[in-house]
């Protein structure tokens, strides 16, 4: 069962904090997709992406900032988000992602804000 609304990301944290969700996003007429591994949901409609290895993924935001995430339990019970997104290589939503995600392996090259529309439950 599906049905698209908005949503109060907060009552979802568990699909999507520190879990590998797919982020889709497009620029001209290539999309792509990638994994985005440090998630975090920070308030009711905005989640906080680090950029680690995404190589695309920065460079089609800045051209076109409309993305999908997806993410899904191990019930296949899962979230279809739709945003728009934003990206930081300084400043507050940079030094939140260093604050939450940097460790002895990973230093973030940037940080992705993606400001979440509506929702699409899938059951």
């Amino acid at each position: 069962m599906k049905g698209v609304m908005k949503m109060n990301l907060l009552t979802k944290k568990e699909l999507i904090d520190g879990n590998p969700m797919h982020i889709a996003t497009i620029s001209g007429d290539k999309p792509n997709i990638s994994i985005a591994a440090d998630v975090k949901v920070i308030e009711d409609n905005i989640i906080l992406i680090a950029h680690n290895e995404m190589v695309n993924t920065p460079k089609n935001i800045l051209v076109n900032n409309n993305v999908v995430l997806t993410t899904f339990n191990e019930n296949w019970e899962g979230l279809r988000i739709f945003g728009t997104a934003d990206y930081y290589t300084e400043g507050e939503y940079f030094d939140k992602v260093n604050e939450l995600f940097k460790n002895e392996n990973t230093t973030p090259k940037g940080a992705i804000k993606i400001t979440v529309h509506s929702v699409e439950e899938v059951k």
